[in-house]
């Protein structure tokens, strides 16, 4: 007697194959785009999209006094806290003087204020210029040789030394002003001196520069 088996349906196990087959290569697939985004976007691509952002700080401190001046030193730091390079394309350093003057206090009353402060018996008196430094880089000016490229985590120093007459300023006040741009093309800027000495850095086109400009940045009590 001859017995005949029945033959199996192999297509079940056929598609169950096919199956797990189509989800490994998905599985490797996400995680090649999930490792293109860690390491080539996040790390990479991102990064370079960003803006720059540079940390301007300053101090002044007083030296010492000879021949009826008063020295004073100046510390200035550019310092790069963001994720592409920052090129700058000039920088002003200005130093004014100023009175302390007493004053008849004058109150105008006023209404729906959300923050207020009366200095009843002084005020301030006109900035005067005392000292400047400043310059173009050659990203502004191709006849500069100064180069001025602040790349991520770095830092660029600056120390300076000047003098004042004995007497004539309370108070001193530094403002920098320093504009910049993460893209590597000329813009032409130029070095604008007022008629009270102190000077502005300022590129013809604005539109696509981080304009870095504040005032006061710190201040010194020379009484």
């Amino acid at each position: 007697m001859i017995f005949f088996r029945k033959a199996r349906n192999l297509r079940p196990v056929h598609a169950i194959a096919i199956v797990r087959d189509v989800v490994e290569v998905i599985a490797i697939v996400a995680a090649g785009v999930w490792a293109f985004y860690v390491f080539a976007y996040e790390n990479r691509i991102k990064p370079s999209m960003a803006d720059p952002d540079v940390n301007v700080t300053a101090s002044i401190q007083r030296l010492g006094e000879r021949n009826g001046l008063i020295a004073v030193g100046l510390h200035f730091r550019l310092q790069n806290i963001g994720t592409v390079t920052a090129r700058f394309l000039g920088v002003a350093v200005n130093v004014y003087g100023q009175r302390i003057v007493a004053s008849l206090p004058h109150v105008t009353p006023q209404r729906h204020l959300i923050k207020y402060e009366f200095d009843g018996f002084y005020r301030m008196g006109p900035l005067v210029p005392v000292y400047t430094w400043a310059y173009v880089t050659h990203l502004g000016d191709p006849s500069s040789l100064q180069e001025t490229g602040l790349n991520p985590g770095t830092t660029i120093d600056n120390y300076r030394t000047f003098y004042v007459p004995q007497n004539r300023f309370d108070l001193l006040t530094v403002g920098i002003e320093a504009p910049y741009t993460k893209f590597d093309e000329p813009v032409v800027t130029h070095l604008i001196v007022k008629p009270g000495g102190d000077v502005r850095a300022r590129p013809v086109d604005l539109s696509r520069i981080d304009q870095y400009n504040i005032l006061p940045v710190t201040s010194l009590d020379i009484r």
